[in-house]
């Protein structure tokens, strides 16, 4: 008879140790799930995590309680038979026989069965917490007043942002996202972080038309560059003054109107540093296209469209415009080696290598900024400038820009060499 009840309070051991497991690690969005969906044990499970910290002291009280029952009982049996040294064969055995059967083998088996061992537990987990209260609460006021003794100052966020990336690499992994959807979902993280100089079209790179040029002159510039909108400036490019559209260019075209000035749309204007994201808010709600962005003295720095704005959340947008042929904008070479454009934004190229985004360190933009503030100059062709982590080699260039470069991504040594 004392052996039958020294199994039964293993037994209950087995269960409040698989318990503290099963709550400790169950999806609380699945469960969420199932409750938004009319599950009654979920509902309540999802109650007993609320409180998980009375749970726990009423898995811990009842575990500990059934634990040293169990080896009191064991002893008195095998002092009984073995006299003496019954104590020791009684501590051996139970040691043993609790760490096996009422800790490591329930606590891997509700690791694995998590959300149907909670949701069956739930209830008997709460009523078990009901009954014993009184018997509770001298310990979580001691808990409490202990956790505010050793506070810390700075309440930590229940998840960052790279662990949620973690996670949706966890869950690509598993299939249970695309590669295409979990892009678009760290795209979105990423969204708020970049600012619009990393995807501004540079000043150099503008193609625009001046206001008193003549009908046939923006016609050309339509047609040469495939754009549906050009920027029209006054004087100097500085002095951007609207934005053209190609429908409404044609129609006073083919009218026979001479200014275009009256059919001008306001751009909205931006400073380099504006977040993507705020930026978008404002282009939608000015219903703009195209914003202007100024540099600190007033300069026009580049222009940026919604589209660029919109790729930088679900990816490249092709249209009958675009190169078909990317191979010249990068360029794997080798398994350490890229032929890249210099126009290439550092962020874009770290993440096509498959490198970490934050794997550079530069005030630049773009890769040919990041080369010229590593020369201190505009280098000329085969010139190589190296960084910490990468080597760079001229291409192509000019007195004025540099056009195409080799980045080479260096071995890491290891600390032990």
């Amino acid at each position: 008879m004392d052996i039958l009840i020294i199994v039964v309070l293993v037994m209950f051991s087995a269960v409040f140790s698989a318990t503290e497991t099963a709550f400790s690690s169950v999806n609380r969005i699945r469960l969420k799930n199932l409750a938004s969906n009319g599950n009654t044990r979920a509902k309540i499970a999802l109650d007993v995590i609320e409180k998980f910290d009375k749970a726990l002291t009423a898995i811990l009280v009842g575990n500990n309680v059934v634990n040293i029952a169990s080896s009191s009982l064991a002893t008195v049996v095998f002092v009984k038979y073995f006299g003496q040294g019954g104590v020791g064969i009684a501590t051996a055995v139970m040691t043993v026989a609790v760490l096996i059967f009422g800790e490591i083998t329930p606590k891997g088996l509700a690791k694995e069965h998590a959300e149907g061992f909670s949701l069956f537990m739930a209830p008997i987990l709460a009523g078990f917490m009901f009954i014993i209260t009184p018997v509770l609460m001298p310990f979580i006021w001691l808990k409490r007043l202990v956790s505010k003794l050793f506070a810390s100052k700075d309440k930590q966020p229940t998840m960052t942002e790279d662990e949620l990336k973690y996670i949706i690499d966890e869950i690509q992994d598993e299939g249970v996202l695309e590669e295409q959807e979990s892009d678009l979902v760290r795209s979105a993280l990423e969204f708020d972080e970049k600012t619009i100089g990393e995807i501004l079209v540079p000043r150099v790179n503008i193609t625009g038309v001046e206001v008193n040029d003549s009908l046939d002159d923006i016609k050309q510039a339509f047609t040469e560059s495939n754009y549906s909108r050009l920027p029209v400036f006054e004087e100097s490019i500085d002095n951007i003054i609207g934005v053209l559209l190609l429908g409404d260019f044609y129609k006073l075209y083919l009218e026979g109107g001479k200014d275009i000035r009256s059919i001008l749309m306001e751009p909205a204007h931006l400073i380099e540093h504006t977040r993507v994201s705020q930026a978008l808010r404002t282009m939608q709600k000015e219903k703009m296209h195209m914003a202007v962005v100024h540099d600190e003295y007033g300069g026009t720095q580049g222009i940026v469209t919604l589209e660029d704005i919109i790729e930088e959340l679900v990816g490249e947008i092709y249209d009958e415009s675009d190169a078909e042929d990317e191979q010249i904008y990068f360029k794997q070479i080798s398994d350490n080696e890229f032929e890249v454009d210099a126009e290439m934004s550092i962020y874009d190229m770290l993440e096509r290598m498959g490198l970490p985004t934050n794997y550079v360190e530069s005030e630049m933009a773009s890769l040919g900024g990041y080369v010229m503030e590593l020369a201190g100059e505009i280098p000329q062709e085969s010139k190589v400038v190296s960084g910490e982590k990468l080597d760079l080699k001229v291409l192509s260039s000019d007195e004025h820009k540099i056009y195409k470069v080799l980045v080479t991504v260096k071995e890491e040594k290891n600390e032990d060499e």
